[in-house]
């Protein structure tokens, strides 16, 4: 961890208060000022840190931006996050995570950008990334699966965004089979799960302060933003953390105990109960939605009574 990363995590650790030059000396084993050289950086970044000389220091206000050290400080020691890197503007995540893959990188590598010029989603789907206004990013995963469970993957990540999302923002987050998060039935964030050479890349995009403007005019109608439900600002770096930890929880429990991430996405899953339309390739198959199978697909009850086992398929729900 970062110097920069400690003070801020001490910050975090202290919900407002002051932390006297003590502390932060002894947690930097550091001098005064080798302290206030830290302090006079993070201000340079944007941190408002007020400076008393009886009590220490106290942080005021957090810039409006993803660093690394910021996510990290709020974050335990955990796989996913270990390393995270931040890109102001990058053509897709997902890309900049299978070239590192190739090149060795570890498990856990988490890549976030302020904003992407060629972000997707599932069958090459372009995916707006406005700039400072979501969360952006792809986490690499060497996952012991065999080929045909890596759905668990999409599934596990379903289940951490809405669990985070509830937990930042109290809203009442939905799972929509195979790879979206809805609130009041509208996109809210959408997973992409792509297989290298033995490794999954998960690409996760977030609508936290999109306005309806930011959104291309065919999807306005689909999408929405946790601002524009929660009627306030979001805190980016807050939801990021929280997601990073709910993944590392669910990655886990995927590989260890599918079937607790299933419980939970039972519960939260919109798509199961449901009348279906499942759209694969030239085939429409219609059905009711049962459950998901021990590899994460999903059963369809079609009307002659046949399971059908469906996988990475668009689904039209019957209103």
């Amino acid at each position: 961890m970062t110097n920069g990363a400690i003070i801020l995590n001490a910050f975090f650790q202290a919900g407002g208060g002051y932390i006297s030059s003590g502390q932060l000396r002894r947690a930097l084993r550091a001098t005064d000022r080798a302290v206030a050289v830290e302090i006079a950086e993070l201000g340079k970044l944007g941190y408002r840190i007020e400076s008393n000389p009886h009590l220490g220091y106290r942080l005021l206000s957090s810039p409006d931006r993803l660093t690394a050290d910021d996510i990290k400080a709020q974050l335990k020691p955990q796989l996913i996050g270990a390393e995270i890197l931040v890109f102001e503007q990058t053509a897709s995540t997902n890309d900049i995570v299978a070239t590192l893959a190739a090149s060795g990188a570890r498990e856990g590598l988490t890549v976030f950008a302020e904003s992407q010029t060629k972000g997707r989603g599932r069958h090459g789907r372009a995916w707006a990334s406005p700039r400072g206004k979501g969360l952006w990013f792809s986490v690499l995963l060497r996952p012991t699966l065999s080929p045909a469970a890596f759905p668990r993957i999409t599934v596990a990540a379903a289940v951490a965004i809405a669990r985070a999302i509830r937990k930042t923002s109290a809203l009442d987050a939905r799972i929509k089979w195979p790879n979206d998060v809805t609130l009041r039935r509208k996109k809210v964030a959408g997973i992409l799960t792509e297989i290298q050479n033995g490794a999954a890349i998960l690409g996760v995009g977030i609508n936290v302060n999109c306005t309806r403007d930011d959104f291309p005019t065919d999807l306005a109608p689909l999408a929405t933003s946790l601002a524009l439900e929660a009627g306030r600002r979001q805190d980016r770096v807050a939801l990021a953390a929280a997601v990073l930890t709910a993944i590392d929880d669910c990655y886990h429990r995927a590989l260890t105990n599918f079937d607790e991430i299933v419980a939970e996405w039972a519960k939260s899953c919109a798509t199961l109960g449901r009348q279906l339309t499942v759209k694969m390739g030239r085939r429409r198959i219609e059905g009711h939605a049962q459950a998901l199978d021990a590899d994460g697909a999903l059963l369809l009850r079609k009307d002659n009574g046949q399971i059908e086992r469906i996988l990475g398929a668009d689904v039209e729900v019957e209103k």
